[in-house]
């Protein structure tokens, strides 16, 4: 019996040491080190914005840049669950961007048509803000008006 109720005692002899050890280590951080939680919207600070918290490479809301866009429909084709929608029609002797839809409610931010894109035309913003009452607000269409699509740059021949 006596080793039983040694054995009790050395177990709440450990739980209390390891118990103190980690609260240590659980102070340490809470007085020592700054905060790395911001709590957004309402505590950014002076001046700062949604966009100064956001790292760089962040995969936000996508964006596109329809002034060098070929309409080549590489993003459209490669994406996996079809969230962009384009169309292009030839109007007089040029193609026209006609419509460039992206369904932000169902893009899994894969990168893949970010990546696939030859001109850059199509990235990431650092727009995260999703919430709305109405989820075809999150299909977000980028093209108002017929846009020529740009010309493909030729490639130099190295020599």
């Amino acid at each position: 019996m006596t080793n039983a109720a040694a054995q009790y005692f050395r177990n709440i002899k450990d739980a209390v040491r390891t118990t103190a050890k980690g609260m240590k280590i659980t102070l340490k951080y809470w007085l020592r080190e700054p905060a790395i939680t911001i709590e957004y919207p309402d505590r950014l600070g002076e001046g700062r914005t949604a966009d100064d918290i956001v790292q760089d490479r962040f995969r936000g809301f996508l964006r596109l840049d329809s002034s060098i866009c070929i309409g080549c429909l590489q993003c459209m084709k490669t994406c996996p669950i079809d969230c962009i929608l384009i169309t292009t029609e030839k109007i007089g002797e040029e193609r026209h961007l006609t419509r460039f839809d992206v369904d932000q409610s169902k893009c899994m931010y894969c990168g893949l048509c970010v990546e696939v894109c030859p001109t850059s035309a199509i990235t990431f913003s650092k727009r995260f803000e999703g919430a709305c009452y109405d989820i075809r607000e999150l299909c977000i269409s980028h093209i108002h008006q017929p846009a020529p699509v740009a010309k493909p740059k030729a490639k130099e021949k190295e020599g």
